[in-house]
């Protein structure tokens, strides 16, 4: 996905994919500032060879991690990856609420201060 200015307010954002300069990543050339999240959410699913309506699956839970960059009234949205140098975000998928089970926000094991150590589950 190739990342663009928008010419009439300066964001920068994904192909087809639109935010508010100040819902969006830092354009000074800074980090921004997006947490980890694992969101669960309920998924459509296809079954090719489903014979009947009591074959149907329970549930089809979808597990989603990336860089927390909108929870609004209708969507969580989630970036794969953040652009250097203020270019905006890549590969955000935008999940209805209505379908959102949990959103866990992730974060670094108060065990270390190496800021490259993995990610843990935050508690409770």
């Amino acid at each position: 996905m190739q990342a663009v200015r928008d010419g009439t307010t300066g964001a920068v954002g994904p192909v087809g994919i639109s935010f508010d300069e100040s819902e969006g990543p830092a354009t000074d050339g800074s980090t921004p500032d997006h947490p980890l999240a694992l969101v669960e959410w309920h998924d459509a699913w296809f079954d090719l060879d489903q014979e009947g309506p009591e074959d149907c699956r329970a549930d089809y839970l979808v597990r989603t991690v990336g860089f927390l960059v909108r929870e609004g009234p209708r969507f969580v949205s989630l970036a794969q990856e953040i652009l250097p140098d203020g270019e905006g975000l890549r590969a955000v998928t935008h999940i209805p609420l209505a379908i959102v089970e949990r959103v866990t926000r992730l974060e670094r094991s108060v065990e270390t201060r190496d800021p490259m150590a993995s990610p843990h589950l935050a508690s409770g």
